[in-house]
């Protein structure tokens, strides 16, 4: 029944709704739902119930969470875009599911790092809110896109030994980021080859 692209869709409107005031701390306000189900049939010409749509937001919450707790404060784990899962060795899988065993899943098939933007922006204010109400607008904003321009350009700067700010290579780093693609693997890849990686992107363009 739920595909991804109504997914996104169903993701997208949660967002838009959020950003409109329409959630009260941890839930949507009385007419939230109501207007994420009119929203949602007008976009996509499929009717659904507040509790269908409300069992795919608990859905997605509960795997956002996994995901964040698989990835804890581990950098070693990156996205392979390739395959389009975690990135890991197998020894630190089967240490992680050993105290996380409903991340089995990730193993095969991971959360995008776009898509993952969508859930942070939908769920991140809600941890943020139980924890401490005046915070949740700021982490909201914060965590809009982990994988957005700002993010890049910030680890393009850090580069600043291996790439000048005022060379030909930044200035072709910049336009190259605006591509999407391009600027998730550019801060997925290993830290230690992203200088590399952008100067053979450049001898090939």
């Amino acid at each position: 029944m739920w595909d991804k692209r109504l997914t996104e869709i169903f993701c997208d409107i949660c967002i838009k709704k959020i950003l409109k005031g329409n959630k009260l701390g941890t839930h949507f306000i009385k007419d939230g739902w109501l207007k994420i189900m009119t929203t949602f049939e007008k976009e996509t010409g499929k009717t659904f119930s507040q509790k269908q749509l409300k069992n795919r937001w608990d859905a997605l919450k509960k795997e956002w969470k996994a995901s964040k707790k698989l990835k804890g404060e581990d950098t070693g784990l990156g996205w392979n875009p390739i395959k389009r899962t975690v990135d890991a060795s197998d020894d630190s899988w089967e240490s992680r599911l050993k105290v996380l065993p409903e991340a089995q899943k990730f193993r095969t098939s991971g959360i995008d790092p776009e898509f993952e933007g969508k859930l942070d922006q939908m769920f991140m204010a809600i941890v943020a809110t139980a924890n401490n109400m005046s915070q949740a607008t700021s982490s909201l904003t914060s965590f809009m896109d982990p994988y957005g321009i700002p993010q890049a350009i910030k680890v393009l700067d850090s580069l600043s030994e291996e790439i000048p700010e005022a060379s030909p290579l930044y200035f072709f780093a910049l336009k190259l980021l605006l591509n999407k693609d391009k600027r998730i693997m550019f801060l997925s890849i290993n830290p230690k080859i992203r200088a590399l990686w952008l100067k053979m992107e450049m001898e090939d363009s």
